[in-house]
């Protein structure tokens, strides 16, 4: 039996098509390939092709891979609403990020798709905001979600009745902690960075962020802010945008402020994609890095070693934190009433030479 059929008339209808696609003037309709079709093909019965499809050890090898063959020649597709009916899961995770911009929330969804793969699960990544939460859980069935840096959407759902079929796990530099989480301490890590930055003599310190509040969620800014005034420094903020083109633009926007404000002696970005635009922008001016303006990030992207002058960040340990979330889910799945599990990280700053003290003497002065 083929499992594809071809109508020679783009508009013609092929009975039982499930799908469909249009190839010049021709359209292609596939039809789902049952158990039961590739049972009647072999001769054989359909618990038999069942436990060879789903891995029993019962099948002799020789009758399993006749069976495979089959199955790959007729397009069999397992079918994960009849899965998720017989055995309750879907075999799906769902993945909220802030945003697809961030090479950050990139390098989070690849560790997890590896560590979900391996587990034979399937990963579905949703860029989420407060409004599109419903929608989300709406049209996608899933077994679980891993929440990162949403906790107001953890909230949101944990409140809502799909939380007692569904858990979340919150995960990030930002968490809901009334349910299961694994918590980067971001700010934690800034006071390292400014430790770092003003035990060497930067004054003028200027953190550039796109959150525009201090609050719990924004980590990075609260700890700046917090360890400016400590140090009686006054705080000063370069706001950006965010952007599918995020790094063209800061290099651009940095370009524009200096000319406007003057150069700050150091500059900590939110993260490692705004420092690299930074970065981009100061060459621009022909402006040293680090001997005029000291430059630090936040993440751990691998982009900030290949530098001229690689660049301070703050690493967030992201392999850790995906494995952590990972055991909690699969934790929960198996005992949903057991108590909660939570996680705590420390990120690494990682000091390179764009954060070196070459100026401070001439800093000093001007401060």
């Amino acid at each position: 039996m083929l499992s594809a059929y071809e109508a020679s008339k783009p508009h013609e209808r092929i009975p039982c098509a499930s799908a469909c696609f249009v190839i010049g003037q021709s359209v292609r309709y596939w039809v789902m390939v049952t158990q039961e079709q590739i049972a009647r093909k072999l001769g054989i019965s359909r618990q038999l092709v069942t436990l060879a499809l789903g891995g029993y050890p019962q099948v002799s090898t020789a009758s399993r891979e006749r069976i495979l063959a089959a199955a790959r020649a007729m397009g069999y597709r397992p079918n994960p609403h009849a899965r998720a009916l017989q055995q309750g899961r879907t075999g799906i995770i769902g993945l909220w990020i802030p945003d697809q911009i961030s090479t950050h929330y990139v390098h989070v969804a690849r560790e997890l798709n590896r560590l979900l793969r391996q587990a034979k699960y399937e990963l579905i990544v949703s860029e989420v905001s407060a409004a599109g939460v419903g929608h989300v859980l709406s049209h996608v069935a899933v077994d679980g979600i891993l929440a990162v840096d949403a906790p107001q959407l953890a909230r949101v759902h944990c409140q809502s009745p799909a939380a007692q079929s569904i858990p979340v796990i919150s995960m990030g530099a930002e968490c809901y902690r009334a349910t299961d989480f694994v918590r980067v301490d971001l700010l934690a890590g800034t006071r390292q960075v400014m430790q770092h930055l003003i035990g060497n003599g930067f004054r003028r310190i200027a953190h550039a962020t796109f959150m525009r509040k201090d609050s719990p969620e924004a980590s990075r800014r609260l700890g700046y802010a917090r360890a400016m005034r400590k140090a009686h420094l006054k705080p000063e903020f370069i706001y950006y945008p965010l952007s599918e083109r995020q790094r063209p633009i800061v290099r651009r926007l940095i370009q524009h402020y200096i000319r406007q404000h003057g150069r700050p002696d150091a500059i900590f970005c939110h993260s490692d994609d705004a420092a690299l635009g930074i970065y981009r922008g100061l060459c621009d001016l022909h402006i040293r890095v680090p001997e005029e303006v000291a430059l630090v990030g936040c993440d751990g992207i691998q982009d900030t070693e290949y530098l001229e002058c690689p660049l301070t960040t703050i690493v967030q340990p992201v392999a850790r934190m995906c494995a952590t979330a990972w055991e909690f889910m699969i934790e929960r799945l198996d005992n949903p009433k057991r108590k909660r599990q939570q996680s705590l990280l420390e990120p690494k700053l990682e000091i390179r030479k764009s954060s070196g003290n070459m100026h401070r003497t001439d800093s000093a002065a001007r401060a």
